[in-house]
């Protein structure tokens, strides 16, 4: 009897022991299995790798030209790859940074479970540094599977809080080659609305994280807690090279408005607001900003209003300083740019404004984009083609439609012909045309680059100091 007891006082304690055993394994699964693991398994599926690969020519040293004469004949040619990150927003469809496959002669996606896509452009904003990629319908390899792609699920970018977590998606430093699996980095929110120029493009209200964005991790994603997309990462502010806790991100909001404009029209349109302005100087601001309680503000000089157009039958006039449109404040022209540039259409848009020292509210719809556009002093009509037509062509650029007839270049432009670049400036569409037009103030010969039927032309034009062609 004594041994029966025994034997089920043992049997006892070995259960309890192992039930005790059991339920601190399962307590320390779930301490492990965080939000940011969850977010993480939420959104990595979606991250992808992206090899940009582009042919350049080789310059060869003097002996190689001395004693290989067919080098001369033959250049020798040299493939550079580009390595960054994307995130998959459809079963087809990948965003990525513009600058991670700008000029590639040819672009690979992988995916997360090892399988490669050949992709091609869909469309690109240079000014915002985004860009649309489509992979092919079968992946790499004949056993390769087709399963679709997981898309990202979006958050909000305008409801984010400082201090918040934040976790950065990509693959920094090539180390995906080989595995597609991305890198995971987390930090918080540490700030947002930061203004950066990068490689000449403003950007305007940048999510700033200190979770680390290294060479690489461009293109990737940032996503909150539940593992929604909150930003595109793209750049870095360090004096190293690497990441030093000061990373920043296109917000989620603003890429989709990107977005939208690259599948209707290629890239972005702007609206046509009807409205030029400058910079507030000190003299102009003791001038107009009357009131002390204004006089810290920052805005931008509405210099010239056209008539009949949307900023006109706002009420805005010509000496009136643009504080706000559509809740973003105004600190300058490059801010105005990037806002005005992705205003809807046909929407009641709210402007703040100061005239003669007080300040106003009014109220801006837009109703059209700017296809069409006359530069002064060129003597011809420029048009943005539409997606279709824009498809046509090798490359991004704009169409001459109307070349005047006492036009110093009626004799070498014609219409139809197909303007993608001046001097060493990409015209891949008519609102980059515009700005590097208004760079053109003193006397300069430049080269336009432009196709006809299908062959490159080259042109060189020569403007003289009153902006007079000749």
């Amino acid at each position: 009897m004594r041994k029966i007891i025994a034997l089920l006082l043992l049997l006892f304690l070995s259960i309890s022991s192992r039930v005790a055993q059991s339920d601190v394994t399962a307590s320390v699964t779930a301490s492990r299995r965080t939000a940011i693991v969850n977010a993480v398994e939420r959104a990595s599926p979606a991250v992808v790798n992206i090899s940009a690969i582009r042919v350049v020519e080789q310059q060869t040293s003097l002996n190689e030209w001395f004693f290989w004469e067919e080098m001369m004949r033959y250049p020798r040619q040299r493939t550079l790859r580009e390595v960054g990150s994307g995130v998959v927003i459809d079963e087809r469809t990948i965003l990525t940074n513009h600058h991670v496959i700008e000029d590639a002669d040819s672009i690979r996606v992988a995916v997360s479970d090892g399988r490669e896509f050949e992709a091609s452009v869909l469309g690109y904003d240079y000014l915002s540094d985004l860009a649309l990629l489509e992979i092919n319908a079968e992946p790499i390899g004949k056993s390769a599977r087709s399963t679709p792609l997981q898309p990202i699920e979006w958050g909000d970018s305008a409801n984010l809080l400082i201090g918040e977590w934040a976790v950065a998606i990509g693959n920094p430093f090539r180390l995906a080659r080989g595995d597609a699996q991305p890198t995971v980095t987390i930090g918080i929110i540490s700030a947002t609305q930061r203004t950066l120029t990068i490689d000449e493009r403003f950007h305007e209200n940048l999510i700033q994280t200190d979770a680390s964005i290294n060479p690489g991790n461009s293109g990737g994603a940032l996503v909150n807690m539940h593992g929604q997309l909150i930003g595109i990462n793209t750049a870095i502010r360090s004096t190293s090279g690497g990441s030093q806790g000061i990373g920043f991100a296109i917000p989620a909001n603003k890429a989709k408005k990107v977005i939208q404009q690259i599948i209707d029209y290629g890239t972005v349109i702007p609206p046509h607001v009807g409205v030029e302005v400058q910079p507030v100087t000190e003299e102009l601001a003791e001038k107009l900003l009357e009131n002390a309680a204004v006089s810290g503000a920052v805005g931008v000089l509405v210099s010239v209003v056209e008539k009949r157009s949307p900023a006109a039958r706002a009420g805005i006039r010509r000496g009136d300083v643009l504080l706000t449109i559509s809740g973003h404040r105004i600190r300058d022209e490059a801010s105005f740019q990037a806002i005005a540039r992705l205003l809807p259409l046909n929407h009641d848009i709210p402007c703040e404004l100061i005239r003669k020292g007080k300040t106003r509210q009014t109220t801006l719809r837009l109703k059209n984009r700017q296809f069409h556009w006359k530069p002064s002093g060129w003597g011809f009509t420029l048009e943005q083609p539409d997606l279709a037509l824009a498809r046509q062509y090798r490359q991004p650029g704009i169409i001459i439609t109307n070349v005047d007839r006492n036009s110093g270049l009626a004799d070498a432009l014609q219409r139809g012909d197909f303007l993608y670049q001046i001097g060493d400036t990409k015209i891949h569409s008519l609102e980059m045309f515009k700005r590097l037009d208004a760079q053109i103030r003193s006397q300069r010969r430049i080269r336009l680059y432009f196709e006809r039927d299908g062959e490159p032309q080259t042109l060189v034009v020569a403007f003289n100091r009153n902006y007079r062609r000749r």
